[in-house]
């Protein structure tokens, strides 16, 4: 007990940013979590679960029988698990967990390193703003805390190297089952390894040919064996079969009202490493360049760039920030830091005790209830839209290869990806024929495209038996 007061007195500020930060988090936040990719994540651990490891799409019509290496796999069964010993209301606190941890580690990294609180404090709102999409419940919040810790990890073994490196290994074994981000973290431990191997002409010996060489073989480490892995990094980042300007996510990073805030994050970042160039080394510099580059070329990239910036930033604004006296703790910083960590305990207990519906509030019910009634008692295919797909998919499991695509657009060809994004964009006249054969048809009620609906209504015999603002569904006569 005397060591966490001292501990609270000593770092109350960082402790009453984060617990802040974690009851928002808790009690604000939980229904814009689920997103398109978050019933995925449960659809696709419900599968592994039920029936395997997949090999070959079996969820899709447009996508069965094609190859699906579910690299995701590991993330996927944890947040199936989580959701099935407490529901949405655990999974949100669990999401929290991994988002919060993710900047409890950047933080303590970065005063490791030599920053102070203040520099911390000042990096942290920059950051979240930078990328607000990626604290979301998907597979890839599982890897946020590995990121920061392996950062942290490379930047204090580029400082004073020593055995702990190849902690290194291990988190990349268990990130490449994970999230494909892996791969970025295998390229970061390989930057060290050749860092060192540059700077020291080739005299640091195994250990940095070891970060180098071990580091990608780390992240092929998946039940489904190096060569298939290989080959899905491969489709992933080199050889996708859609245009990557046609995925959001996938896009360049052009300056605008939704990249406003990494650009800024960015200037933040130039000018902190100009001010502090002294307190970091070419390997700091060298990261945040690489996942600046990164962030840049894809949208993807920013809350990996964000994250650097965390625990690299503060150490470069050192203790610049705090003054020329040092602090003495006191007895009432130590009581505010324990009073921010009991409101955090309280906001658990009122999340925990939340109704469902609570955290569903944007995904109508009463939509799924339409869809399973439109398809109840017969074959009937069913065409949803790519942000509720999964949505009718994890709340109908009876539509396991009955529904048309999802988001892993990844999976598809070329040709089958095009006819998709021209029925979602309605491009062409022929846009609405991918639809034909399905009996339900899920669309927005409105899009920044116009919506879809009206051209549908249009048909004969078919009618809305569900509509909202936010989403319509439609019978068709059989065909």
């Amino acid at each position: 007990m005397g060591r966490l007061r001292r501990f609270a007195e000593g770092e109350f500020l960082l402790v009453v940013l984060l617990a802040a930060f974690a009851t928002v988090f808790v009690l604000a936040f939980p229904p814009t979590l689920l997103i398109a990719d978050s019933w995925l994540t449960l659809v696709a651990g419900r599968e592994v679960v039920e029936h395997g490891l997949p090999s070959y799409d079996e969820l899709t019509v447009l996508g069965f029988g094609r190859e699906w290496t579910n690299q995701q796999w590991g993330a996927h069964v944890l947040a199936y698990a989580t959701h099935g010993l407490g529901g949405h209301a655990l999974l949100a606190l669990v999401t929290a967990a991994f988002v919060v941890s993710a900047f409890a580690i950047a933080a303590v990294g970065a005063r490791r390193l030599g920053a102070g609180p203040r520099a911390v404090f000042l990096v942290f709102f920059p950051v979240i703003l930078a990328a607000p999409w990626a604290w979301a419940v998907r597979a890839q919040m599982f890897a946020l805390p590995l990121f920061t810790g392996l950062v942290w990890l490379l930047a204090s073994e580029a400082r004073s190297p020593s055995r702990r490196v190849y902690l290194a290994f291990p988190i990349l074994v268990v990130w490449g089952n994970l999230h494909g981000s892996a791969a970025l973290a295998a390229l970061l431990t390989m930057l060290l390894g050749a860092i060192e191997l540059v700077a020291s002409r080739g005299r640091s010996g195994l250990r940095s040919v070891a970060l180098v060489v071990l580091a990608p073989l780390a992240v092929l480490a998946t039940p489904y064996g190096p060569a298939d892995t290989a080959r899905y990094y491969h489709l992933l980042l080199v050889d996708p079969p859609f245009s990557k300007e046609l995925v959001t996510e996938w896009q360049t990073s052009d300056p605008g009202t939704d990249t406003v805030f990494f650009y800024l994050l960015a200037v933040l970042a130039l000018a902190a490493v100009l001010v502090g160039r002294r307190r970091l080394v070419l390997f700091d510099v060298a990261a945040l360049v690489l996942t600046f580059v990164g962030a840049v070329t894809a949208i993807r990239g920013i809350p990996w760039f964000a994250l650097t910036c965390m625990v690299l930033l503060p150490v470069a604004l050192g203790r610049s920030l705090e003054g020329g006296v040092p602090r003495a703790p006191r007895r009432a910083d130590g009581l505010l830091a324990l009073g921010a960590v009991g409101a955090l305990v309280v906001a658990v207990g009122v999340a925990l005790l939340r109704d469902e519906s609570w955290y569903t509030k944007k995904w109508p019910d009463g939509a799924v209830a339409a869809v399973e009634e439109a398809a109840a008692g017969s074959d009937a295919r069913v065409l949803a839209n790519i942000r509720d797909a999964n949505w009718m998919l994890w709340r109908l499991p009876e539509l396991r290869g009955r529904l048309a695509y999802d988001v892993r657009l990844e999976i598809l060809d070329g040709a089958t990806f095009e006819r998709i994004v021209r029925f979602e964009g309605r491009q062409d006249p022929d846009w609405k024929s991918l639809a034909d054969g399905y009996e339900v048809v899920v669309l927005e009620t409105e899009d920044d495209g116009g919506s879809h609906v009206p051209e549908f209504l249009a048909e004969p015999g078919a009618s809305a038996v569900y509509a909202d603002e936010r989403v319509t569904v439609i019978r068709r006569p059989g065909s």
